[in-house]
């Protein structure tokens, strides 16, 4: 259960198109991100890519007006590639988590896709895509475990959204097989040989989510979630796919939430303007206290190529 700023509680996992939902509610998901697009552009970077950037050789001296926008493509393009989507290729894209639409918006204009699917919980989110108007871009209200496409895809991306895929309520042997049936269900949507990628924090230096981490997690970041573990991810995705590459790049996230952080300090007038003092000042202490977090190791941040197994790996025995 969790409280929103009006103090109403929500337990409902029931998504906005009246489905079921495994992990995070619908309810949760805007306790977070419907805050309004308008505050969220005033301190994320033109794409409004709300997840960790790759900071690869970029100087930590440039400014971040230009130095964001430039990682932030970076990761976009990065995980296009670890889902086979290279430049011109024209694949099938699903995007599970599809935020603001920033990776849709990349696949579609560097012709990497010529249809793409996104996925979210967030109306605003929803809408915001929408009025985009991406040529090939079809952008659902919509679960992963509601989503029944109409034919295989090429590639899937997902970027943020594994976090809200179990909750703090689940043990560890349910909270393995939600992310098992996560894997099970990208490994039918894709067509065989097929690639994809997953980006997400998850607990490093802590054991759970018992802790100071892990109660500033379900207050603050990720309501009514749980954030995995590597030793949960591999085992769950094991039987589906095979994995390609595993990046743990908890700087990246460090850099990315001091950028936010300046960038919402130095906005702070029309911050308060749009969501009170009170908001401004949550999502200050919010980002001081991630970056902290990643900095100091309790939290990581992966990302992973996998590639589809032709047929699912049978238990032994």
């Amino acid at each position: 259960m969790t409280t929103t700023t009006d103090g109403t509680a929500h337990t409902d996992r029931t998504a906005t198109d009246g489905t079921e939902t495994v992990g995070t509610s619908a309810a949760d998901i805007e306790f977070h991100y419907d805050l309004g697009n308008d505050f969220y552009a005033l301190w994320l970077d033109e794409t409004l890519s709300y997840s960790a950037a790759v900071w690869d050789g970029i100087d930590p001296a440039e400014p971040d007006t230009t130095a964001l926008p430039r990682a932030q493509r970076a990761k976009l393009d990065l995980h296009l590639d670890l889902a086979g989507a290279a430049p011109g290729a024209g694949l099938r894209l699903l995007d599970v988590g599809c935020g603001w639409g920033g990776l849709l918006d990349r696949a579609v204009r560097t012709g990497r896709a010529a249809e793409a699917t996104g996925l979210t919980l967030s109306r605003a989110q929803h809408a915001h895509v929408r009025s985009l108007g991406l040529p090939g871009v079809d952008v659902r209200l919509e679960s992963w475990d509601a989503h029944r496409p109409g034919r295989p895809y090429d590639g899937i991306v997902s970027v943020g959204a594994f976090e809200h895929f179990a909750t703090a309520d689940l043990d560890a042997a349910a909270r393995l097989a939600a992310y098992r049936a996560y894997f099970e269900r990208c490994h039918g949507w894709l067509r065989p040989g097929a690639r994809m990628s997953l980006q997400t924090i998850a607990y490093d230096g802590v054991t759970g989510g018992d802790g100071p981490v892990g109660a500033f997690v379900a207050a603050e970041v990720f309501p009514g979630a749980v954030l995995p573990r590597l030793g949960e991810i591999v085992p769950a995705s094991d039987p589906y796919f095979a994995v390609t590459v595993v990046r743990a790049s908890a700087e990246d996230y460090a850099r990315t939430l001091g950028a936010w952080s300046a960038r919402l300090l130095r906005a702070r007038a029309e911050a308060e303007r749009l969501v009170g003092p009170d908001g401004y000042h949550r999502y200050r202490r919010y980002l001081r206290a991630c970056e902290v977090t990643f900095l100091r190791g309790a939290a990581t941040l992966y990302r992973i190529g996998f590639r589809r197994r032709d047929e699912p790996l049978r238990p032994a025995g």
